[in-house]
């Protein structure tokens, strides 16, 4: 990677705050930013074309992107991850799975780093080290995707919603993080369900003093009776 020294040592930072790369020494992650190159993709650019990313690994640096199927006929939007910094991707390319259908749009204007999946996978037989990380990297996201389908399946929308919102909550800042400013399209689509049935139930939580609401910002008001509705919804 042809860039400046300051922006290589602000690579270097992001990498090895990474559980995927925990305890990697610093030549190795030089190794990787050497064949990595970097790009900034706007916000709102929607990648259709997946198969052409299926030559590619990339590690975003800043900004979010989201992970979400489509159904035309339905004309509805089911959104399966939302990926931030330090997080990877595409996952099943790297392990030679089949191509799989998923598209990707980002939410904010996001810096990634492009790696061809030939390159990467060399540089992993030569670090094999990060096995062990990519493998607990892996079992979360399967952990998460379990827990997205039983929730699917077992809860209604206002469990799902109180659920989305308590996993976004950090209880050390009092804030709601990933999720605050995404518009209620957006939320909707992450639990699966319509924008209107979610607004009914954002009123529903603010009438109850869950929440407050303000332009693309919801301020957890009561923590208990948001962990309530998480197990018995209504």
């Amino acid at each position: 990677m042809n860039i400046g020294l300051e922006k290589y040592r602000y690579y270097t930072e992001i990498l090895s705050g990474s559980k995927l790369f925990l305890e990697l020494p610093y030549s190795s992650l030089n190794e990787l930013l050497e064949i990595a190159s970097s790009q900034i993709w706007p916000k709102k650019v929607c990648v259709l074309d997946t198969h052409k990313k299926c030559y590619k690994f990339y590690i975003i640096i800043s900004g979010r992107l989201k992970v979400y199927n489509y159904d035309i006929e339905k004309d509805r939007q089911l959104t399966i991850f939302i990926l931030e910094t330090q997080d990877v991707f595409d996952i099943c390319s790297l392990m030679n799975c089949k191509r799989h259908k998923v598209y990707y749009e980002t939410l904010d204007e996001a810096e990634v780093l492009s790696i061809p999946l030939p390159a990467m996978k060399r540089w992993i037989l030569q670090n094999q080290r990060f096995n062990k990380n990519f493998l607990t990297y892996v079992i979360e996201k399967m952990s998460y995707l379990q827990n997205y389908v039983v929730d699917m399946v077992f809860q209604d929308a206002s469990s799902r919603l109180a659920n989305l919102i308590y996993k976004n909550f950090n209880t050390h800042s009092n804030k709601l993080e990933t999720i605050n400013d995404l518009t209620h399209q957006e939320l909707a689509a992450i639990i699966g369900t319509t924008r209107a049935v979610l607004n009914r139930h954002l009123q529903k939580f603010k009438e109850d003093g869950i929440i407050s609401l303000s332009r693309k910002q919801i301020t957890v008001l009561d923590v208990a009776q948001l962990m309530d509705k998480c197990q018995n919804g209504h």
